[in-house]
This record gives C-alpha cells, sequence and structure tokens, in this order.
C-alpha cells in the first residue's frame, strides 16, 4: 500500500483550486477535501476573524484522515512559507507525503473585493516565494473555462501510472 498523500493546491483566487479539488475529489474514492475557507463559517461570528481557528481545524482535519490511511486535498491560497510549513508537518507527523502543487491563472477579479486588491498583490509576492523557496513544487497552468485539460495536467502530476 502507497503512503497517503496531502495535496497541497495552491494558488491564488480563481486559479481553478476548488473546482479542481471537487473534481479530484468526485474520482477518487476516499480521499477527504479540506477548505479552511468553508470551515471559517463553521465558527459563530464574523469568518473575517477565524482565519487561524480554521487553519488549525483544516490542519487537524487533515491529520486524522491521513492518519486514517486516506489521501487529503486542500486547496487554498498559502503565501506565507511559515503555514506551507504547517502542512509540511502534518504530513511528516501522519506519515504521509506531501504534494503542493501551485495552479497558475487569472485572478477572478470579480471575486476580489477593491478593498483587498492590495491584499491580493501582497499574497501574489508571496506565493512567488513560496513557489521560489520550494523547487520541487509542481507548477500547472490553468484557463478560464479549461477545466478538462488542467485537471488531466493535474492527473499527470499526481496519478502518473495511471492512463488518463
Amino acid at each position: 500500500m502507497t503512503r497517503p498523500r496531502l495535496i497541497l493546491l495552491n494558488g491564488m483566487p480563481g486559479s481553478g483550486k476548488s473546482t479542481l479539488a471537487r473534481r479530484y475529489l468526485a474520482d477518487h474514492a476516499g480521499v477527504l477535501c479540506v477548505e479552511a475557507d468553508e470551515l471559517r463559517r463553521w465558527i459563530g461570528g464574523d469568518p473575517a476573524h477565524h482565519a487561524e481557528a480554521a487553519r488549525h481545524l483544516s490542519l487537524a482535519l487533515a491529520r486524522a484522515h491521513l492518519e486514517a490511511g486516506y489521501d487529503v486535498v486542500v486547496p487554498q491560497l498559502v503565501a506565507r512559507l511559515d503555514q506551507v510549513a504547517r502542512y509540511e508537518d502534518v504530513a511528516l507527523e501522519a506519515g504521509a507525503e506531501l504534494v503542493e502543487v501551485v495552479l497558475h491563472g487569472a485572478v477572478v477579479e470579480s471575486r476580489v473585493p477593491d478593498e483587498a486588491v492590495e491584499h491580493l498583490v501582497e499574497h501574489a509576492h508571496g506565493l512567488a516565494d513560496v513557489v521560489a523557496a520550494r523547487p520541487h513544487v509542481h507548477r500547472l497552468v490553468t484557463r478560464h473555462g479549461d477545466v478538462d485539460i488542467a485537471y488531466r495536467d493535474l492527473l499527470d502530476v499526481l496519478d502518473p501510472d495511471v492512463p488518463a
């Protein structure tokens, strides 16, 4: 049996992280998809105030599922090396492999409120730093509306021995 994998689908908003994660989930029994942004809504009060609590929950869920022997996919913008290290630590502690995939695609501007544009630029610079510091990261280019090609490219990374 192979080691379970923590698959970190990283990228800017609108790059296709959640779309590809849901597609992978649908095609792979036993895989858990953990979205910290969704977990924020599970916590009472303003979700904007619960980023750290949601990250903590996502890491705990990932760890538990990995320890049970199953893969976990995390579609999340992770633009800081210390945050990537948290996912790496969880994978190591659970005896799993961390597979990092960064999606490069157009940001869907309609999903970014005007007051968040400056934050978005900071995240873009942070993501570039993450990619530069972690040379084993797999890079995939995504194009809006071209989910089938992006998914095939993702499968080439995650399941290279399985014919598409």
